[in-house]
């Protein structure tokens, strides 16, 4: 089911079609002489915020800007770690860092995100999140986030806009050159790391890009920009998950066999987490309004990572204590091939095309192998400590025996899911009288097609050994390694003396590769759109407003499966929407700006609520499956803000309300009687609604007013204050949260400048957030939390006479945990990551 030749078929396409317009423009269209572009320099925290709040002014839309500059200017590691900095925008975290990214409260799978306006491809095995692990800071020159949405813009995104735009030979007028290179240490390098395809336990980490661009030919006419980037960071985690907690449990000791089910599991990661990646870049400018450009970007995440667990339970068999080794050396490529070309054909006249292909995996091969506790139920006394965490006391010294762990069901199974990403996009704008400075009517015109295909393949194996039963005492290692909230030293599995044995007695074991055809699908999606807008500007205002006609087809191909009879079914869906907008904006003085918009959106189902296998009851005929025809979520947004920019751009006063309807919200439900044969079905249908009320408040200063030294202190700050509710879908009904958001978000920064010297300090607070909601339990009781969290990070830089700047960073000064609770408030997922440090230096030229 693999499509490995698309990439090559697009490539070829997309360079033949770069090569078809320089031959159409011909060498007579020679650049202007006088053509000179304006130098892109951007130096300082005072002038990032000034630029970021120039963009923002002149923009039509509600829009956030976020320069490459200010990326660096602050401990993140990649773009969703920056974006979290925003107003209105929540960061969704792996782990220590930031992976997704959320806008306005509403879940990532409603933010679309693009590079140079094409849509990226994500492999996120089930949704349609953006992954932006892989893609660095240094990789771009500007991020934008467009909160709302005029007709040109693609209708699926109910929360937002996330465009990445690269950077350009033509931003400089001849060479550019620029790199970062950096070593740091975490100080979270607890948990013993070295063994099976890991050399060394912990060590120091590293960041490193470069970006090199230089326009050439006789007139400057040709450009050629190429960036390289690389990062490898180690460090571990400690993480307490109690999975079942009894009721009754309180700060006195009480044995668990008077309590009920107790399981409270440790599980330990060392992990390597590497990226590298690159950009390439051909810009060809044959005359003053014609620019063309080919963009080639491959960007790469590998992880390796061990997950040492182990687990006390008080119960016997496949339900026992267990001691486990899983090894995560996940690959997260993505690849990105475009072609782009804008031409203003007069004054007043523009028009732009482009074509795109990406394609993006996630490979997770995992090695697993458990010994579960033999003989009788474990004992041991749970008590809740002052923070609401179950701690185990008293455990009966069998739980620290090696001798006393068997391999379960004498198997070992290891896996591997494939999810791949292919999307390919075309598209063409046309513009009368639309640009930044043009007075009066204008309109635009414009057209897209996109195919996007998921193909998601997972493959175990099973290997059960045919001798004598095997105990963890013949494969065990000694660490001496005691877990958070404990008192004990873990059992760890040496997984190279596993290996080792299964290779050397491959004879004993029997079974062999499945390729779970069950839980393989194929998706394909092809949306065709068209819009028409029109605008019309005078020298205080703007008024944008038109409508967009979205076309979806899809198709699905998936097991269906009746006891052991598997086939493969393809199912066909298909919707249309019409989406208008209007977005006005009026300056009320030179420095009081309004803005309102209103617009639908929609939000696509995820691959999997449409692709998921078909499984039939044998004993009932009751079905299971996803729903090819499901339809896009709908949404209502209505917003207004106002913004007051101080002279010179030097600050901004913003609020701002915004109001968000959903419509055809999906849950998985028990539908009684709707198979062809009267069965019950359980499926994803559209059935429940959202909604969410949101204030935003957002200030920069760059020079406080203060006497001497004390006016080169700047501040930024904003808070987000969201109200959401959503149909459960249950006989819980209608909830007060959005699931998965915060309902509070702030950001705050104070910054220095003086002479060669700069600093800053980023204080950031995410309120706390339900991340899954019982359907049926009103009490809450049985709702996961996420904790308010408040984070600082910290960086001075100091630039030498030649320009090199040296540059010094911590980030999480506070050593700040994750914690995850029940709705009453017990712990039920704590996780403790360490601080970072880094030193390094950086240079521009």
């Amino acid at each position: 089911m693999k499509r490995s030749n698309i990439g090559v078929r697009t490539t070829l396409l997309l360079s033949s079609s770069a090569v078809a317009l320089a031959m159409i423009a011909g060498p007579a269209m020679a650049q202007s002489a006088d053509n000179e572009v304006s130098e892109l320099v951007v130096v300082g925290y005072r002038a990032q915020n000034a630029q970021a709040i120039e963009e923002k002014r002149e923009d039509a839309r509600v829009a956030e800007y976020l320069s490459a500059d200010d990326i660096g200017a602050q401990p993140d590691y990649n773009i969703a770690d920056a974006l979290r900095r925003l107003p209105g925008v929540q960061t969704q975290f792996d782990e220590d860092e930031g992976r997704y990214v959320s806008i306005r409260g509403l879940n990532p799978s409603y933010t679309l995100g693009a590079m140079d306006g094409a849509t990226l491809a994500t492999a996120e095995r089930q949704n349609r999140q953006l992954n932006m692990e892989a893609i660095p800071s240094g990789a771009v020159r500007q991020v934008v986030v467009a909160k709302s949405r005029t007709p040109d813009m693609d209708g699926n995104a109910i929360g937002g806009t996330l465009n990445l735009i690269t950077r350009s030979a033509f931003d400089v007028s001849d060479f550019y050159a620029a790199g970062t290179g950096m070593i740091g240490t975490s100080d979270s390098q607890s948990v013993p790391g070295e063994g099976f395809n890991r050399d060394t336990d912990d060590g120091l980490n590293y960041r490193l890009d470069a970006t090199v661009s230089k326009r050439f030919g006789a007139e400057g006419q040709f450009g050629v920009l190429f960036g390289v980037n690389f990062m490898e960071r180690n460090r571990d985690q400690e993480r307490l998950l109690p999975q079942t907690v009894p009721a009754g449990i309180s700060a006195t000791p009480t044995p668990v066999a008077t309590l009920g089910t107790t399981d409270l599991l440790w599980s330990n990661y060392p992990n390597t987490i590497t990226r590298y990646g690159g950009i390439l870049k051909l810009e060809w400018e044959p005359m003053a309004d014609l620019r063309t450009a080919l963009t080639l970007a491959h960007y790469k995440q590998d992880d390796n990572e061990l997950r040492h667990s182990q687990r006390l339970r008080n119960q016997t068999g496949g339900n026992a204590s267990f001691v486990r080794f899983n090894d995560f050396p996940l690959e997260k490529p993505l690849t990105v091939v475009q072609w782009k070309a804008n031409w203003d054909l007069d004054d007043n006249q523009s028009l732009e095309a482009r074509a795109s292909y990406s394609e993006a995996t996630f490979l997770e091969p995992s090695n697993q192998i458990q010994f579960n506790l033999t003989g009788p139920a474990l004992a041991f006394d749970l008590a809740l400590n002052g923070d609401g965490v179950p701690v185990a006391s008293n455990i009966d010294p069998r739980a620290f025996n090696p001798a006393n762990y068997a391999l379960a069901n004498n198997t070992f199974s290891p896996y591997e899911d494939d999810s791949d990403e292919y999307v390919q996009e075309f598209g063409i704008d046309y513009g009368f009288n639309i640009g930044p400075g043009d007075r009066g009517w204008g309109f635009g015109l414009g057209a897209k097609w996109r195919e996007i295909t998921r193909d998601n393949d997972r493959t175990t194996w099973s290997w059960t050994y045919t001798g004598a039963p095997l105990t963890l005492d013949q494969f065990d290692v000694a660490h001496g390694y005691t877990p958070i909230y404990a008192d004990f030293n873990q059992l760890f599995i040496d997984f190279d003396a596993f290996n080792t044995f299964f290779e050397q007695n491959r004879a004993s074991f029997t079974g062999g590769r499945n390729e779970a055809v069950t839980s393989d699908w194929v998706f394909e999606e092809q949306v065709g759109a068209l819009y028409a807008l029109a605008r019309h500007a005078g020298e205080r205002h703007s008024v944008i407003f038109g409508g967009r006609f979205e076309d979806t087809q899809t198709t699905v191909e998936r097991a269906r499966t009746e006891g052991a009879n598997v086939t493969r079914v393809t199912r066909d869906g298909s919707y249309d929407d019409f989406l208008p907008s209007i977005t006005l904006t009026y300056d009320l003085t030179d420095r009081l700006k309004l803005r309102a918009a209103a617009f639908q959106a929609i939000g696509r189902p995820n691959p999997s609520q449409l692709a998921s296998g078909e499984t039939v009851n044998q004993t009932t005929g009751a079905i299971s499956r996803g729903n090819p025809d499901l339809q896009a979520r709908k949404g209502d947004s209505y917003e207004a803000s106002l913004e007051y920019y101080l002279p010179g751009d030097q600050g901004l006063f913003a609020v701002g309300v915004f109001r968000k309807e959903i419509e055809n919200e999906i849950i998985t439900r028990l539908t009684p009687g709707a198979g062809p044969n009267g069965e019950d079905v359980t499926q994803p249908v559209n059935v429940t609604t959202a909604e969410v009320n949101g204030l935003e408040l957002n200030a920069v200063v760059n020079s406080l007013p203060l006497p001497g030294l004390l006016s080169n202190f700047g501040v930024s700050a904003n808070a987000t204050f969201l109200d959401g509710s959503f149909d459960t879908g249950g006989t819980r009904g209608t909830v007060d949260m959005l699931q998965g958001q915060s309902d509070f978000l702030f950001n705050l920064a104070l910054f220095y400048e003086q002479g060669p010297f700069r600093a800053r300090a980023s204080y950031a607070r995410i309120g706390e957030a339900t991340t899954s909601v019982s359907s049926t339990d009103a009490t809450g009781v049985s709702d996961r939390i996420d904790e308010a969290t408040d984070t600082v990070d910290m960086q001075a830089r100091y630039t030498l006479s030649n320009g090199v700047e040296l540059i010094a960073e911590v980030r999480n000064v506070t050593d700040e945990n994750k914690v995850n609770t029940t709705g009453d408030g017990v712990y039920r997922d704590v996780s403790f990551y360490g601080r970072q440090f880094w030193i390094g230096a950086s240079a521009k030229f």
